[in-house]
């Protein structure tokens, strides 16, 4: 491993480069593995080794389950705001399915049924997104319902479909909703409800990985501060890349996409220069 990595860092000495490499490995990944070759699908020991999310935000088994199992079949339902939050929220396939898409919102419903699988031994929540109590007591079920998806019930807003930045600033204002989850929320609705989305090429929420991530692709230290205005300024830059050097991948992406890359570039940087390891290991070799 460490051979290959030396040789990686004196080929592709610039943080730039390395982000154009990994979005090509990545997606080498998921279409020979999709065209069912065998292992190892890349020469990459880091990328054998842990678990990244794809280029493609909706090429993720997650996105790709709600998608087929709760937006499309329900394309356009008037509760679609509550159940993507729900899901989001839990991001568990299987316990999505076993609480199913609800048409009619009931809260006492959807509470029971996912204490009951709790209660059972079963897992609720997928840790890929950090849901936070916000410093609550109690019942994290109980206070996400509480405070979060029966306020968001009872005053439902009117999300602007024709702009996935105004979709994102109208869900911040509501508690538990950061611009990241906002953001995850509205790319999901952008298949789930009718919209034209303009900005979806150009626009997408900043989170804490992809900002780390942009801070290395622009040479700067890792835990320095930007804004989601600063963050959409130099996101033009990285999508011209891709689309210079990976057009056919680029040709597939939206904004959130690229967004998604910079979280994973960042894990993937921090294995590169002995930082840490991703949470999750893969048996990719």
């Amino acid at each position: 491993m460490n051979l290959f990595l030396d040789q990686l860092k004196k080929t592709l000495p610039h943080a730039q480069e390395r982000f154009i490499y990994w979005i090509g490995q990545r997606e080498q990944v998921r279409k020979a593995q999709e065209e069912g070759e065998p292992k190892p699908w890349t020469g990459d020991p880091i990328l054998q080794s842990y678990r990244f999310c794809n280029v493609r935000r909706m090429d993720d088994k997650v996105s790709q389950w709600l998608y087929e199992n709760w937006y499309h079949p329900n394309y356009n339902h008037p509760n679609m705001l509550m159940n993507v939050v729900l899901a989001r929220l839990i991001n568990n396939p299987v316990t999505l399915e076993h609480v199913g898409f609800r048409k009619t919102w009931n809260q006492v419903s959807i509470l029971g049924a996912l204490k009951g699988w709790r209660d059972k031994g079963n897992k609720v929540f997928n840790g890929a997104y950090i849901v936070s109590t916000n410093g609550l007591t109690g019942d994290k079920l109980d206070v996400l319902f509480k405070h979060l998806l029966q306020p968001l019930y009872l005053g439902t807003p009117k999300l602007d479909t024709s702009s996935m930045e105004r979709s994102v600033k109208t869900l911040t204002g509501y508690w538990g909703l950061s611009t990241f989850l906002g953001g995850q929320i509205v790319a999901d609705l952008r298949w789930a409800i009718e919209g034209t989305w303009a900005d979806r090429l150009v626009w997408a929420a900043i989170g804490p990985g992809s900002r780390r991530g942009m801070n290395r692709f622009l040479d700067r230290p890792v835990d320095c501060g930007m804004s989601q205005i600063e963050f959409n300024t130099w996101l033009p830059r990285a999508i011209g890349l891709v689309k210079r050097h990976l057009p056919s991948i680029a040709q597939r992406l939206e904004a959130i996409d690229v967004q998604n890359c910079f979280c994973e570039f960042d894990k993937y940087e921090r294995c590169l220069w002995g930082e840490g390891t991703p949470k999750q290991r893969y048996p990719g070799s």
